[in-house]
């Protein structure tokens, strides 16, 4: 719920305002004059001022200029009429946040209330996040004392003061956005919005306008001018997060925009500036995304400048506890918990599991000891399910016992990203086929090939990665003296021969 000071001389229109905004559970302070809005904007601040433009005496300008001086940030907008849509862009040019022109339905006003909103959330986030940083004296960003880590964190001291693009690359889970957000803060932009864009999340019929706005009458429903992100991000810091999603036809369009910090609104002709730093996210692999053709090699060069690898947790294993101390003290203190302890027995548990939802998986254990351990001391018992059961240390993902016929529940693992997922229960299959495979051919590698439509190395290679090379060697000795495949042998013709 937001805290919302709403001001129009039109009590008819003021009246529908307030149950508009009111109905979406929000606390509306309701004023019928300008006198009446400086009057309140004396007391508690609000999180976003909406006001009429045109009103006697004391007009919106007044108010937007006392709202911005008494509350730094505080989104305004204004409403007016198509008429003075001109004295509005002067005020947006004053801090005004944005304009809404009257008459409007009541999807336009949450539209823009909610965007409205959303702009200040950012904006709060980003004081919070630099006063931590400053109250620490500049610590790192994030936890790890691993070598990658703070080899990570020396690197952004470096490069946060510059203005250069910042690639992040890594798993999901890692933490990219914590390392975007981290550039930011450290940043001369500090002050200024982070505005984060998930270009995985945008439909792409959407992506244009959600990025450089859209002029009214641009398309069906576009019945009032927007701003895009990017006018959004003018002055702070733009993070394209899963930029390797975006679709190719607007990677162009990106790429003029990175090129010239120029763009144009849907349906508009007006060429606009921002000025904004770059930094962009993937889990993929850019290279490759190249070659294939499904990415730009020119925007690829333009936003490759500085690259950051976030190593998946797997490989600091170091970070573990640490994290987890971190993040279990934080939920621990949001829960209203005394105190909370982790077990050695538990703590050595979790430093050998592999993490495959890397940071994340790691956050939402924290979280669940945290809000559903049952004394002030977390055991292994009090693990969900699927961190409970011992892990082999292969590829980083359980495997089932071969005595079972089912694969087990914690296969299925909702924080671990889909392809992952898969992965594990391909391993399944593939160690359980192989052992009944072999099995019902007394371990003759070549009699298991030639039953299951395969050549000898596929399995051999399967066997490798499941850790059964002393049993493939035995195989292999065995299969030399086979007859069958001695005669199979026989019976391919020599190469001498197909000449």
């Amino acid at each position: 719920m937001a805290r919302i000071l709403c001001v129009d001389d039109e009590i008819e229109m003021l009246d529908t305002t307030r149950r508009i905004v009111a109905r979406d559970g929000h606390e509306v302070v309701a004023c019928s004059s300008g006198g009446e809005a400086l009057a309140e904007l004396e007391g508690d601040p609000f999180d976003l001022v909406l006001t009429d433009l045109m009103m006697p005496s004391i007009d919106g300008m007044a108010v937007l200029a006392t709202a911005l001086e008494k509350s730094p940030g505080v989104p305004v907008v204004l409403m007016t009429a198509y008429a003075t849509i001109e004295t509005a862009v002067v005020a947006i040019r004053a801090g005004a946040w944005d304009y809404i022109t009257k008459p409007f339905s009541l999807q336009e006003l949450r539209m823009v209330v909610e965007r409205a909103l959303e702009h200040g959330r950012l904006a709060r986030e980003n004081r919070r996040l630099r006063a931590e940083l400053e109250a620490r004296g500049a610590a790192p960003a994030f936890v790890g004392r691993s070598a990658p880590m703070r080899a990570i964190d020396d690197m952004l001291a470096r490069v946060a003061p510059t203005d250069l693009t910042v690639m992040i690359t890594g798993e999901s889970g890692t933490g990219k956005e914590v390392v975007a957000r981290a550039v930011h803060a450290r940043s001369k932009r500090a002050e200024a919005p982070f505005v984060p864009v998930d270009c995985a999340a945008i439909p792409s019929n959407l992506m244009e306008s959600e990025l450089f706005g859209h002029e009214r009458g641009a398309f069906t429903g576009a019945s009032t001018a927007r701003r895009g992100l990017v006018e959004e991000a003018d002055g702070g810091t733009f993070f394209l997060d899963e930029i390797a999603e975006m679709d190719t036809s607007l990677q162009t369009k990106l790429l003029r925009l990175l090129q010239d910090h120029e763009f144009r609104r849907v349906g508009g002709n007006k060429l606009l500036h921002a000025n904004f730093r770059v930094v962009a996210a993937t889990n993929r692999d850019l290279e490759a995304e190249v070659a294939a053709g499904r990415f730009r090699e020119d925007l690829f060069h333009r936003l490759n400048v500085v690259r950051v690898r976030l190593p998946p947790l797997r490989e600091r294993p170091e970070d573990v506890g640490p994290l987890l101390d971190h993040f279990v003290e934080r939920f621990r203190q949001e829960s209203g918990r005394a105190t909370l302890h982790l077990t050695p027995e538990l703590r050595a548990h979790l430093a050998g599991h592999r993490w495959p939802g890397n940071v994340r998986e790691l956050v939402n254990c924290a979280r669940y000891l945290a809000g559903l351990a049952p004394g002030p001391e977390a055991t292994l018992s009090d693990l969900p399910p699927a961190l409970r059961a011992p892990r082999p240390d292969h590829a980083g993902l359980p495997v089932t016992p071969r005595d079972e016929d089912a694969p087990p529940i914690d296969v299925i693992r909702p924080e671990v990203p889909y392809k992952n997922a898969k992965r594990l229960w391909s391993e399944w299959f593939d160690e359980r086929y192989m052992q009944r495979l072999l099995d019902a051919h007394g371990g003759n590698v070549s009699a298991a090939a030639r039953a299951a439509g395969i050549d000898r190395k596929s399995i051999q290679r399967m066997m490798k990665r499941q850790g059964g090379g002393d049993r493939l060697d035995a195989g292999d000795d065995l299969d030399d003296d086979d007859p069958s495949d001695a005669d199979r042998r026989d019976d391919e013709p020599r190469k001498d021969e197909m000449r």
